[in-house]
């Protein structure tokens, strides 16, 4: 009896023990979880208290004006600038980058794969002041030996998506390894061809990771303002053309950055509200890509 009783306490001991570790373990989580969440938290918090009283439709449906230039109207040149620059951008990107991804999932031990793999990361450390350097001379400049397209939105975008294609290429290239082997292998088995594997099989469902990728390189360019200093610098309304001397276009970023430069306190407050419309274009670009990603998904299972 004496020992079913000590088994007993010491299962019992045990037991309060195990939920005391689980209930520690819970709490260390949720106080990570918030620690990793408290700068978007923050950013947000400063921004909308800020920045909350200028905005409105008027802001982001109208022109900049006023005096200072800013001080009335709204912000609508640097929402379209922004936009047509992530297309320029996502246009160059987007291919190139996939297919790279596809080339170093597939030949990923060859020594050529290796050089790509080592340029793509060399290519992601590079500073963005040094592509904007890059990006003038090679399309903005007259005196350079480039396309001499001058401050345009053309230039801009290109630089941008200079800047896009390493992070695509490898984050297309590790959400190809993550497909299970078995999906590949059992595709070769039914008699179909390389590229049938890759079309019908390996992009679908990489799909989720590519569109992750994607979206990064969208974040990232998003909030650049050295290339565009040097390539397309700011437009206070909105071009006919994508090159030329009238062809740069605005940008939320370099707009933030000018007024919150401005010794006008206006335009301070608009700073704050321009980064709550970034703020939620980068949420309606999140859910947009996710939402593609995951009906092309759908598809592509039904269609295996």
């Amino acid at each position: 009896m004496a020992d079913w009783a000590e088994t007993t306490g010491s299962a019992e001991g045990l037991s309060l023990f195990r939920r005391f570790r689980n209930l520690l373990l819970g709490a260390l989580t949720f106080f990570f979880f918030l620690f990793a969440v408290s700068p978007l938290l923050l950013i947000v918090y400063v921004a909308w208290d800020q920045g909350k009283s200028a905005l409105n439709w008027n802001f982001v449906s109208s022109m900049p004006s006023g005096f200072p230039l800013g001080s009335e109207g709204g912000i609508l040149n640097g929402i379209v600038g922004s936009l047509v620059l992530v297309v320029i951008a996502s246009a160059l990107s987007v291919p190139v980058g996939i297919w790279a991804g596809l080339y170093l999932w597939q030949d990923g031990k060859s020594r050529s794969a290796g050089m790509v793999r080592l340029l793509s990361d060399l290519l992601l450390g590079v500073p963005s002041v040094v592509w904007g350097i890059v990006g003038f001379y090679v399309f903005s400049t007259s005196t350079g030996w480039g396309f001499h397209w001058g401050f345009s939105a053309l230039a801009g975008g290109l630089t941008l998506g200079f800047i896009m294609i390493p992070i695509v290429t490898r984050v297309t290239e590790q959400a190809l390894r993550d497909v299970p082997m078995s999906f590949i292998e059992g595709a070769y088995a039914l008699g179909a061809t390389r590229w049938q594997t890759m079309r019908s099989v390996a992009l679908p469902g990489a799909m989720a990771g590519i569109g992750t990728g994607i979206l990064l390189g969208i974040l990232n360019v998003l909030g650049q303002t050295a290339p565009l200093v040097f390539t397309n610098y700011y437009n206070t309304g909105i071009p006919s053309s994508l090159v030329g001397s009238q062809g740069a276009v605005g940008d939320l970023a370099m707009q933030i950055f000018i007024y919150v430069h401005e010794p006008s306190q206006l335009l301070h407050v608009k700073a704050m509200a321009a980064s709550l419309v970034l703020l939620g274009i980068v949420l309606a670009l999140d859910l947009g890509i996710r939402l593609m990603t995951w009906g092309s998904r759908k598809i592509a299972g039904r269609t295996l």
